[in-house]
C-alpha cells in the first residue's frame, strides 16, 4: 500500500489526528472604442508581436532575486524583500474574437494559463513571494490548506518541490470520503506525483475549527518533530501574496509601453474569490479608466 490512515480530526485538535495519504510517485460597450482585459498577469504577445514579448530564461528560473517594487507601490510597507522565480513569465495578452460583441468593442485575454502547466495558472505568482520568505526563514517545509481540488495547493506542492521542500496540505472534502484514500484524479495526481503529505478534513470539521486553527495545530506537531514549517493560508491570499498581483499589473504596464501601436485598455476584469488581493490593480490604472471585479 502507498498510503496510509489514521484516526480522524476531532472537534477539539489536540494533538491533530487526520487522515494521511502519502504517495511518492463581462464586458462594457462605450460610445467610444472599448478594450476590455480579462484577467491580470509580463509582456503583450500578439501575432504581429511576438518576438517583442520578453520571457524567462533558463538562468532566471528558480532564482532568487532582490526584490524591488514599482514606484506607484513604493508607499507600501513591508516591501518584500527578495522573490523566486517560478513561474514563466511573462505570460502573453492575446485578442480574443467574441462574436456579437458591442460595437467598438475588444476583449483581450491576459494568459496566465500558460504560467507553467504544473503550477496551476495565477496561483503561482503570490508562491514566487511567500517561498521566498519561506526560504528566507529557513524552512524545511510548507504547510497549506484547501479544498480537495485546490488549484493553489496543487501549486504549493509543485513549487516546494521545485525547491527541495517537503509539502503538507490539508485537504477538505465530504464526510463520506474522509477516511478513504483520495485517489489519483484532478490535482491529487500532480500532488502526490510531488510526494505532497495529504491529510483530510470533513467540510463540517473544517468550518468548526477553522483553516488558521488546522493548519496551527499541524505547525505545533513538526516543530516538535524538529522540522521547520512555514505556514502559507488558504490561496496564498495575504499582504506578502498580494505583492504578486502587484507584479502581475507591472507586466500588463511593460506589454503595454512595448506594443508598437499603443494599445490601451478601458477596463480590467478579474475574477477573484477574495476582494483585497485585486483592489491592489487599481494603484496603477493611470492607462484605465476602469477596473472590473468579479468578485464570484
Amino acid at each position: 500500500m502507498l498510503w496510509s490512515a489514521t484516526a480522524r480530526l476531532s472537534a477539539n485538535p489536540s494533538p491533530l489526528h487526520l487522515p494521511v495519504f502519502n504517495q511518492s510517485i463581462t464586458v462594457l460597450g462605450k460610445s467610444k472604442p472599448s478594450r476590455v482585459c480579462c484577467s491580470p498577469s509580463r509582456a503583450m504577445e500578439t501575432n504581429d508581436d511576438t518576438s517583442k514579448a520578453k520571457g524567462l530564461s533558463f538562468d532566471d528560473f528558480l532564482s532568487k532575486k532582490p526584490y524591488s517594487p514599482p514606484t506607484w507601490a513604493s508607499h507600501l510597507k513591508p516591501i518584500p524583500s527578495h522573490v523566486f522565480s517560478l513561474a514563466h513569465l511573462p505570460t502573453p495578452i492575446h485578442k480574443w474574437n467574441l462574436p456579437n460583441l458591442p460595437q467598438n468593442t475588444e476583449v483581450w485575454l491576459k494568459r496566465d494559463d500558460l504560467s507553467g502547466m504544473q503550477l496551476s495558472g495565477n496561483k503561482v505568482r503570490k508562491l514566487e513571494f511567500l517561498l521566498a520568505e519561506a526560504v528566507a526563514q529557513g524552512a524545511d517545509c510548507i504547510i497549506t490548506i484547501g479544498g480537495i481540488q485546490s488549484n493553489h495547493c496543487r501549486a504549493t506542492a509543485v513549487a516546494a518541490k521545485y525547491l527541495n521542500l517537503d509539502s503538507y496540505l490539508i485537504l477538505r472534502t465530504s464526510k463520506l470520503l474522509v477516511d478513504k484514500d483520495p485517489g489519483l484524479t484532478g490535482n491529487l495526481l500532480v500532488e502526490r506525483f510531488m510526494g505532497a503529505h495529504i491529510q483530510l478534513i470533513s467540510k463540517e470539521e473544517y468550518a468548526k475549527i477553522g483553516s488558521v486553527a488546522l493548519t496551527n495545530v499541524l505547525k505545533e506537531q513538526l516543530l516538535k518533530e524538529g522540522r521547520r514549517p512555514y505556514v502559507i493560508p488558504v490561496g496564498g491570499s495575504n499582504s506578502l501574496g498580494t505583492w504578486g498581483y502587484i507584479e502581475a499589473m507591472r507586466e500588463i504596464e511593460e506589454q503595454l509601453q512595448i506594443r508598437s501601436n499603443r494599445v490601451k485598455f478601458d477596463d480590467i476584469v478579474v475574477a477573484c474569490g477574495r476582494f483585497y488581493s485585486t483592489q491592489i490593480i487599481s494603484l496603477s490604472m493611470n492607462d484605465f479608466s476602469d477596473l472590473i471585479i468579479d468578485n464570484t
